[in-house]
């Protein structure tokens, strides 16, 4: 049986046709926590994740992260996703980087592994990653997007890269150049719940040069030693 992980997807389209399929689901904010845990309850290949998407701080209600804090102690979920997105002019970058650095504290108060979101923000990330520690539970920046370099210190601090359809199917020499350069022990796929699982593996797979099935094993391998706090 070829087994799958999908590092990263959301509601609604987290439904998968392949029963060996591992999916994480990821909450963006408070409106879809308890969405994200139902469906987790519901499908036992679902790995749920609780987190405050930078998109979605400016309007986050305040005690969020009081609510947070106890719906991930009343169950088994990680956190995320969360992060940095520097890309829209009126980003409020403090309120951003307060804010994932309250999760980064969660998920190291809590041992919970964190799914990382980050466009145009590397060097704060990093900085962030830097001061607050990765979360020892295990840490994914998913939809990776940065530079060889970029990859290489974030690798360096223990954390695990996901590559996603839209950086794979563009045109985006970079995304490719820096999937060849991973190593096969930091390297997750995901569908983002816009693609295909089995065809991003594929598209991966030809880029790097390597079987498909060979790869769909390593990054189930990586799945779960990125996840393990997460999984029966």
């Amino acid at each position: 049986m070829r087994l799958h992980f999908d590092a990263h997807c959301h509601l609604p389209e987290a439904r998968s046709r392949l029963p060996e399929q591992v999916r994480v689901v990821c909450g963006t904010c408070e409106a879809d926590w308890e969405a994200v845990l139902a469906h987790a309850a519901s499908e036992t290949q679902v790995i749920p994740m609780l987190g405050l998407h930078p998109w979605f701080v400016a309007a986050a209600q305040p005690g969020w992260e009081a609510r947070l804090d106890a719906l991930l102690r009343a169950h088994r979920a990680g956190v995320g996703e969360c992060g940095l997105d520097f890309a829209r002019e009126a980003a409020d970058r403090p309120a951003q980087e307060q804010a994932f650095r309250l999760q980064l504290r969660l998920a190291h108060a809590l041992h919970r592994p964190v799914a990382i979101h980050a466009v145009r923000a590397w060097g704060r990330l990093l900085d962030l990653l830097r001061e607050e520690g990765v979360p020892p539970a295990g840490a994914l920046v998913h939809a990776f997007s940065g530079s060889s370099e970029t990859a290489s210190t974030l690798q360096a601090l223990g954390v695990f890269l996901s590559f996603s359809p839209e950086g794979l199917g563009s045109t985006r020499t970079k995304v490719h150049e820096t999937l060849r350069a991973v190593p096969s022990s930091h390297l997750l796929l995901e569908s983002d719940g816009v693609g295909n699982l089995e065809q991003v593996i594929a598209m991966a797979a030809a880029l790097r040069g390597v079987a498909a099935e060979d790869l769909a094993a390593r990054t189930w391998k990586n799945g779960l030693r990125c996840f393990k706090e997460l999984m029966a």
